[in-house]
């Protein structure tokens, strides 16, 4: 197939456009999720955002549509079983849902896992068969490709990176756990700390910037870079936990890349500095010293080109193993 339907379906935004092998991405479009008006309301959306893409493109049932989504999520059996971020989304059989009213194909993938793919076909990692992608945004997701494989483990449920705990007496995540990596870095955790850096007097420049309404990781890191002490205390702290997980991930994976993408990647350097800083701390020397960290080439189209990577590498079968060309 020459071009297939990506669709990221995002915790705030749902986006859809059509990607060609080439990496041509074209009639793009971009909804709002609200998730809070139910899984039903969600999957309209979607359909519609699919059917408006096809349209303008003019091309038929026969081109799928790769959909990456928040997880944990099965790619076998397509059903989400559980998004921390999205209200009532537990055990929703997603790609039956889409296939019904679309009448297509759909490929469903974790969003992490499809952004680890993206970057490999088509952005900062392209070539690379050794990789650790890290999606910094509302949450944290992230993808393994290892000898060329996507590490998904046995029912597809593998590198929930976001979820792997740096602290046992660290804050709670979303995800129930204790001391994740996005209990520090996830959006909504910079914006927790941002609120409590103002409670506590410390930043009188990100009162201002949130005005009346809360704080958001996008203001933190704008007071960062406006040189904040406070705000980027905040940055310094988030990064040093993740370099502490993303330590136990180099260890074990021996990768050639870490790639850095997401929202809150925005911070550039006031992020990656102390990263790459702290990531020798972690990590075994022999094995840190040849991993290159690089911040994301998609940008904003990183879910978008992910999709579209699952897509155009899946195999007739749901459930089979994802490998680069």
């Amino acid at each position: 197939m020459d071009a297939v339907i990506a669709v990221d379906f995002g915790a705030t935004n749902l986006r859809a456009a059509l990607v060609r092998r080439d990496g041509t991405l074209v009639h793009h479009h971009t909804t709002a999720t609200g998730a809070r008006d139910g899984v039903l309301a969600v999957v309209e959306r979607i359909v519609r955002l699919v059917d408006q893409v096809a349209a303008e493109a003019g091309v038929d049932r026969s081109v799928p549509v790769g959909v990456v989504a928040p997880g944990p999520l099965e790619p076998a059996s397509g059903v989400v079983l559980f998004a921390p971020n999205l209200v009532g989304w537990q055990h929703v059989p997603l790609r039956r849902l889409l296939e019904e009213r679309l009448g297509r194909r759909v490929v469903l993938g974790n969003d992490g896992n499809g952004a680890a793919l993206g970057e490999a076909l088509f952005g900062a990692a392209k070539g690379c068969r050794h990789l650790i992608h890290i999606m910094l945004g509302t949450g944290v997701g992230g993808g393994i490709i290892s000898h060329g494989q996507l590490v998904e483990g046995v029912r597809g449920l593998g590198t929930e990176v976001g979820h792997v705990p740096v602290d046992p007496n660290g804050p709670r995540c979303h995800c129930g756990g204790v001391g994740c990596i996005e209990a520090y870095i996830g959006g909504w955790a910079l914006a927790r700390d941002g609120e409590a850096l103002i409670s506590s007097g410390r930043s009188e420049f990100l009162r201002e910037l949130a005005g009346d309404g809360p704080v958001t990781a996008a203001h933190v890191v704008e007071a960062a870079q406006h040189g904040d002490a406070g705000a980027r205390a905040i940055l310094e702290g988030a990064a040093r936990a993740l370099a502490a997980g993303l330590a136990g991930l180099v260890n074990v994976f021996n990768p050639q890349l870490i790639v850095i993408g997401g929202g809150v990647a925005r911070a550039g350097d006031l992020l990656l500095e102390p990263l790459r800083r702290w990531l020798p701390v972690y990590a075994i020397h022999y094995i840190a010293e040849h991993v290159e960290v690089r911040r994301s080439a998609l940008g904003d189209d990183t879910g978008l080109y992910g999709a579209a990577a699952r897509a155009f590498l899946a195999g007739e079968g749901a459930g089979a193993e994802i490998r680069l060309p």
